[in-house]
């Protein structure tokens, strides 16, 4: 069995029975041993014994309550993450000396996966990169790479009977745009034990910035594989994997039906092993352009 998300929604409750966690539901009850766990994601209300919640700790795997539009409200992660700190403190000094050089990095690895995964010419806006003298500046670059990546998009999707024009999402207004939002969702989820494992701060960030209770470093290390996850969702809509019938519309915007979490989830399990690499991939890489020049410093 490979390490997977489970994905929990509203009515479950959530016992441990041994080294295994048991999710019973008004129509079912299994079982999952701990080992096979990356993340659990709960949407909706769900009842945690204590003992439960301690064998997910313990075994270092985040639990993170969600709406069922992706929106993230809260996490819990195992104190054992905040015991490495050698590399917080790189980070840190970073962010104080070198935060542009590290989002100059970031902004350019996206572009370059734009496009691999597109086929889009990136050279000149990645020519534009070395010469930029903010942060905000490149978010402008990125920007404008970000519109071409879902302006291809859009045409590759077309006729396939869920329509997009453009990426928005406070709320989503379509099904696309729902999906991405989802996905990109569970792509940070990812990200956030994978930066912490490797002993960074979540919260220290070189390209977005910290709001709220945002783990904007997640954000950055999701960069290096968004490029791949939007091609994904475009490619399951392609295949006819989802349908307008899979989503709610309301004044609040457009959301995946809760009895379609599943569909979304045994899908996302066909393309996290190669998310997964290029998120560990970003950690790594933003890693070493953290340390070059950190060393001396410190």
């Amino acid at each position: 069995m490979d390490r997977r998300f489970l994905v929990l929604s509203s009515s479950s409750s959530v016992k441990r029975a041994g080294e295994r966690i048991v999710i019973r539901s008004a129509s079912k009850s299994y079982g999952v041993p701990i080992r096979y766990l990356d993340v659990v994601v709960v949407i909706g209300k769900v009842n945690f014994s204590g003992e439960a919640l301690h064998l997910l700790l313990v075994n270092n795997v985040p639990v993170f309550f969600c709406s069922l539009g992706g929106r993230i409200r809260a996490s819990l992660v195992s104190h054992e993450y905040m015991s490495k700190h050698n590399n917080r403190l790189i980070q840190y000094e970073a962010y104080k000396t070198r935060r542009l050089e590290v989002a100059r990095f970031v902004v350019l690895s996206k572009l370059r996966s734009i496009a691999k995964e597109f086929g889009i010419d990136t050279g000149d806006l990645c020519a534009q990169i070395d010469s930029s003298q903010s942060v905000e500046h490149l978010m402008g670059i990125e920007g404008r790479a970000s519109r071409e990546m879902f302006r291809a998009l859009s045409q590759s999707i077309e006729g396939k009977g869920l329509d997009f024009r453009s990426r928005e999402y406070r709320p989503p207004p379509d099904p696309v745009n729902a999906l991405l939002s989802l996905a990109y969702t569970f792509g940070y989820m990812l990200a956030f034990p994978l930066v912490n494992f490797f002993g960074y701060d979540p919260y220290i960030s070189f390209l977005h910035s910290k709001r709220g209770s945002h783990a904007s470093f997640c954000s950055d290390v999701l960069e290096f594989a968004r490029a791949y996850i939007t091609k994904e969702v475009g490619r399951a809509i392609v295949l006819g994997v989802f349908s307008q019938e899979d989503f709610n519309r309301s004044r609040k915007g457009v959301f995946l039906k809760r009895d379609k979490l599943g569909k979304f989830v045994s899908w996302f399990e066909s393309i996290k092993d190669r998310a997964v690499s290029l998120l560990k991939e970003g950690v790594l890489s933003v890693g070493e352009v953290m340390k070059d020049e950190v060393r001396c410093v410190l």
